[in-house]
């Protein structure tokens, strides 16, 4: 388990004009290798669209259902903290490989005031 937090500015719950979009890094690292490529695709995926990555986390406990993950559960406390408006995934799996599981934890999200999203490489 790891957490890595990137300095920023102070974030207000509305972005002033000068302000970025801050968002969440969530890697699942289901084996020992470290998801080089995941991470490249997510950090690329922030730049081309102008985001701060404020936290990256990379998460080695994805036997547990979503619910039972501290660290994903740390990257929604992000959102409903509005240090961040979304978390960007390598993909769909990275929550759960099942949909109804994914589409549970997107719906927290959303509740809480954000959105995952998928970066496509």
């Amino acid at each position: 388990m790891k957490l890595q937090r990137t300095p920023s500015a102070p974030h207000s719950p509305r972005l002033r004009p000068t302000e970025r979009f801050q968002v969440v890094i969530y890697l699942a690292k289901p084996t020992a290798d470290f998801p080089e490529l995941e991470m490249r695709s997510c950090e690329a995926y922030a730049i081309a669209h102008r985001w701060d990555v404020t936290l990256t986390v990379l998460d080695d406990e994805t036997e547990k259902p979503p619910e039972q993950r501290p660290l994903l559960l740390a990257a929604l406390q992000t959102i409903t903290d509005r240090t961040a408006g979304a978390i960007l995934l390598p993909s769909r799996a990275a929550i759960s490989p099942i949909d109804g599981e994914f589409d549970d934890f997107a719906a927290q999200v959303e509740k809480a005031g954000g959105f995952l999203q998928v970066a496509r490489r």
